[in-house]
Parts: C-alpha cells; structure tokens; sequence
C-alpha cells in the first residue's frame, strides 16, 4: 500500500477523514489545501474568493451527534459548536492523528488529468513555486461543494449604485454597518446573515444594519435545532428509525413524502409559537400557536416549502424572533433594479436599499477540475465530459454581461448537468482510482457520512491494491480465509455501476421535473447507507437494522446495554468503528475497529440522557 500514491484535494471534514483513513491502511496519501490552514469552510478566511464561516456562525448539528472523527469530546463543550470552535476542532483533530505533515498548505488544485501512459493522473498544482504537475497513482476530490457562487439574473445592476455582493464574499457586518440591507435567499447562510445583521455588538449598541429585509420567492422550512423541551432534534433520530425511514422512502414514497413534510410543518409553526407574543392574560398555548400558523402560512408565505424528501431544512432558532419583532422584514422576491438604490420586488413593491447580499447558493460541485469526468446520458442531455460542458459555457459567457450571467445560469438549470458517479462517488470507469466525497448530499450528518465514504473507499481501494499485487507476484498467494471471514469489499462490472447510475439519474431527474428545488447530490438513504456500511465493513447493519428487523433480537439477546445506547441514543459515527469485522487485518475486508468506541456510545447516551432531564426540569420549572 505505501507505495501507492494518492492525492487528496482540499481538507475540510471530506478531505480530513480521507486522509486520515488512507494513511492508516497503508496508503502514501497527501493532501492540498489552498488555505495556510486546515478545515475547509469552517477555517475562516477574509478572502472574498473563499467560502468560509463568520462571526456568529453555528454548526447545526449538535455535540451528541457532531463527532465526525473525533475520538474523544469535552462533557461541558456548547451544544452547539460555533464555526470558530468547529475550525479549532479540526486543527486539533489534524494534530492528534499527526496528519499536518502530510498537507501541502497554500498549494491550489488546478485540474487533474489522466497521464500518457493511462495508468495514473497528472494533478497539476499551483504554490509559491509557481505550478507543477505531479504524478498519482490516485486521487480524492474533497473540495467541497460551496465554492462556485450561484447568481440571479439581475436586471438594471448598472442603475443600482449600491453595494452588492455574494454571500461568500460577506465576512462582516462592518461592510454594510449601518446601510440598509436586502438579503436574498432564504437557506441557512441566508437566514444567519439576516439574523446576524440585527444583533447588537459592544461597539455598536443599536443594530448593525439600519433595516433589514430578506427576499425569497418561495416558502421555506424553517426549523428551530431544538425541540419545544429544549431538546436537541438530532437526539431523537436514533439509529432504527432512520433504518425504517430511509427504508420506507424507498419502498413507499407515496407515504412518506406527505407525512414526514406534515410532521416537519408542525415543527416549523411550533417553533414560530415559541416567540409569539402573548396577547392577553391566559392566553392559551394553543392560541398563540394559531396566530403563528396563519402567519407562517400567509403573512410570511412560508408553507409552500421544497419537500424534506427533495431538499434540506433551513436551521435558525433566532429567525422568527427577529421576524415578530420587526428586527427583520419578510418581503417578495428580487425581480430587479430601477434606480440608485430602489429594488423592485416580484409583488410590485419598490424598496430603498443601500446594499444587496445575494445567498442564493453554489453551483453543486466544480467538476471543471476533471474535464474527462464523464456527465450525463440518462434521461436528460447525452453523455459528455465536464471539460466540454466548461468550454460550451465559457464560450457564451465571454459575451455576457453580469445581468444576462445570472439569465445564463437559470437556463442551465432547465436541464441539470449531473455527473457519472456510482453511488456519487466512483467514475464507472476510473472507480480503482478516482472517488468524490463532496457530491452527495446526505439525509444525516454531512461530517460523519463523509467519515465512512472515507472507510468505503479506503476499503475498497486496499482490496483492489491487494488483488492486483497478488497477481503482479507470482510467488505470492491470496490469503487463505476462514469460514465466514467478511470478503473483502470490491466494485461491480464498469457496466453494473453505470447501471446505478443510469438509474439514479432517471430518479434524481424524475424528482426534480416535480419539483426544481430538487437538491444536487440528493442521496436515496436506504441503498447508500447500505452500500458505504457495507464496504467500509462497520457490521452496523448486522447487529442493529430497523425496528421490526428479527436480527435486532441477537444484540438485545446478548448485549442489552449496547443495544439500548444504539437503539435509543443519537446516531454517532462512533459506532463506524465499535465492531471487530476484521480481526485479521485483511485489507479490504473491513475499517480498522476503535477500542474505545464502546466507551465513547455509552457516555453520548449518557450524556444525551442526562440533557434530556435537565431539559425537563428546566421545563417544568417555568411550568410553575
């Protein structure tokens, strides 16, 4: 394995795990970060070019849940972790495993492509030396997926004169203090800008920006990351009932669909109820919650939100407070501009504005690194290359202006480009050598689903390795097996795997022909969690599955402890490595096991547990 060279680029939570995994089979795997330091995103940069956290970003997934790759986690730690604290996290995660040797900083990925010889890549790179191709026998995309803003069309920007920038190029409430503010966009970077912008700083003691207004077309689910008990959400998504669900998604999708949308509707105006004012002596919960469903429903136009079976929620606890107070005004969508600082809304409406903050996204994924990645062919627009689709759009692009670029990127999405990745990972066709993890868009903790992608495809890769070293030697043999030992975790034909693909792209296109909110990356739970368990050999399905599963029995059977921490506690990726399914070591036939993984479930149930008392009695408390 340590002869095999791998190229890792980028190292936020994806590119971390994978090195981390990689290095541990064996594999001489290095990574490059364009950044001088480690983290991705969550390492905050002034560069209006680097998508990265700001001040008063929080991480929406909580301390119980929130254990990516780490091995270890501080009782009192917030439960919610701020963006600088995620940042330190990682750096300290990097120092831990002894992994910042292996990262070239400040060093930026160019493009990757296949070398003469068709055996390995040619990763060409650009540092302080100036650029450079490097040969790799591998490579690991981890970039991310939030590099490439995506923009409106914006008719009349030349009329407008004042500030208007992309949500990656906000870094802080000083670039508008003070202005009068249009946000754009209603997801999470959206909301905490919105939100941000009407706080009150030590240095300034009214709001940071003089009005706020946030624009969006359609509704949205808004969701509080804590239940009415004071509960974490995430706590409560143990591991058989996310079994049954995905489960149930891909079997009856007719039912799931309109039932988990209803539940999480009930949440949305639950969470709004929580910050209505109360109107008179005794007034009932009940009836605050009413007055919170009509304004959901009509005043802010929220309830026409994209399916949970189709996108994302958005999670902000401080939005609807801002909203009942008036810190933050709700309006229609941007249609444009008509004069020097007046913005014309979708509704008619006219708003003066010093300056605009667009949040309306990224493109999925720049696929323009790898121009022979092969893209499309089911269901929608013929097999061709990123490469070729990059030089189609650069061509047009020469010739438009800001205004008519937005236009551009709209008529693109009447047919989404989508990329050949079995699983979302493996191009069929280079599968022993090529692998993506920022392309999927998971239904669970995006940090920890990157973690296991890490285990698949580290597991995958050692057995191919293996086997081809086997028949590269020929005094060399297999070894020899026992009885039911898990085989080792390998590929489908090339034709298979385009197959998968094939199928999820006539899904994937299916879903967002209903619905163009439909998310890139979008995964279908059931066979994905499936498929990423079992190469990475966690044994998780085998102990535990959904709640009518006969196989649960065994482990409630002989272990009732172990099964109680699984079954009623958060999911945690701890358990990725709590089961010895290769005691041998094979490479291939599973992810390295953790001594302390047993420790670690048992004090997060613990630990979860005792919150949810606390939460209780805090609750009853204000109850008296």
């Amino acid at each position: 394995m340590e002869k095999v060279n791998i190229a890792i680029i980028g190292t936020g939570p994806a590119g971390l795990t994978a090195l981390k995994s990689l290095r541990e089979q064996g594999f001489n795997a290095i990574a490059f970060e364009r950044r001088d330091r480690i983290g991705g995103l969550w390492s905050y940069s002034g560069d209006p070019a680097f998508t990265s956290v700001i001040d008063g970003t929080v991480c929406n997934i909580s301390k119980f849940v929130r254990l990516p790759i780490a091995e270890s986690q501080e009782k009192d730690s917030p439960t919610y972790s701020t963006g600088q604290q995620v940042g330190e996290y990682f750096h300290s995660y990097a120092v831990h495993f002894k992994l910042l040797e292996h990262v070239w900083f400040q060093t930026t990925v160019k493009k990757v492509l296949r070398n003469s010889a068709d055996d390995g890549w040619d990763v060409y790179i650009t540092d302080t030396d100036g650029t450079r191709i490097l040969p790799f026998h591998k490579v690991v995309f981890g970039s991310g997926n939030e590099s490439i803003p995506s923009w409106p069309s914006l008719p009349g920007r030349d009329k407008f004169k004042g500030i208007v920038i992309h949500g990656q190029a906000y870094k802080s409430p000083e670039q508008v203090l003070g202005k009068r503010v249009l946000v754009v966009g209603m997801g999470n970077t959206g909301t905490d800008i919105a939100t941000a912008l009407c706080h009150r700083s030590r240095d300034h003691p009214g709001p940071l920006a003089s009005k706020v207004y946030h624009s969006y077309r359609r509704g949205r689910l808004v969701i509080s990351r804590y239940e009415d008990d004071g509960v974490p959400l995430d706590t409560k998504l143990n591991w058989p009932t996310m079994c049954l669900k995905y489960l149930l998604d891909a079997w009856a999708p007719w039912l799931m669909r309109p039932l988990i949308d209803k539940i999480m509707m009930r949440k949305m105006i639950s969470d709004a109820a929580r910050s209505e004012p109360e109107l008179s002596p005794g007034e009932t919960p009940s009836q605050r919650r009413k007055r919170a469903e009509h304004k959901v429903r009509h005043d802010w136009r929220l309830a026409d939100f994209p399916s949970m079976s189709r996108r994302h929620p958005t999670a902000n606890e401080h939005w609807f407070p801002a909203v009942q107070t008036g810190a933050i005004t709700p309006v229609h969508g941007l249609q444009g501009f008509v004069g020097e600082h007046e913005a014309l809304l979708d509704d008619g409406t006219v708003l003066e504005v010093d300056a605009v903050i667009i949040c309306t996204g990224y493109q999925h994924f720049d696929f323009n690194m790898m121009p022979e990645l092969e893209m499309d062919g089911a269901d929608g627009p013929s097999v061709s290359t990123s490469g070729s689709i990059a030089a189609e759009r650069e061509k047009t692009k020469n010739e438009l202006d800001m205004e008519n670029e937005g236009r551009q990127q709209q008529q693109e999405e009447k047919q989404p480009h989508l990329p050949r990745l079995y699983h979302l990972i493996f191009p069929p066709r280079w599968a022993d050598s090529v692998a993506f993890l920022s392309c999927f868009a998971p239904q669970e903790a995006a940090w920890n689903v990157a973690e296991l992608a890490s285990m698949a495809v580290t597991q995958i890769w050692a057995a191919d390795t293996a086997k081809k070293n086997t028949a590269n030697t020929k005094e060399q043999t297999p070894p020899t097996l026992p009885d039911g030992y898990r085989k080792p975790a390998t590929l489908p034909s090339v034709t298979e795997m385009n197959a998968q693909v094939d199928a999820y792209h006539n899904w994937w296109r299916g879903q967002w022909r209903q619905d163009r909110s439909m998310l890139p990356g979008f995964v279908q739970g059931n066979s994905f969690n499936r498929f990423l368990h079992g190469a990475a050999g966690t044994g998780l399905y085998e102990h535990i599955d959904h709640a009518f599963a006969l196989g649960n029995w065994r482990l409630w059977w002989n272990d009732r402890a172990l099964y109680t921490w699984l079954a009623r506690g958060p999911i945690n990726p701890c358990a990725y490595r709590l089961f010895e399914t290769n005691p041998l070591g094979v490479p291939g036939c599973g992810r390295r096991s953790w001594g302390g993984a047993r420790g670690a479930v048992k004090q997060l149930y613990e630990d979860a547990e005792e919150f949810k008392r606390n939460a209780a009695r805090k609750s009853a408390s204000k109850m008296k």
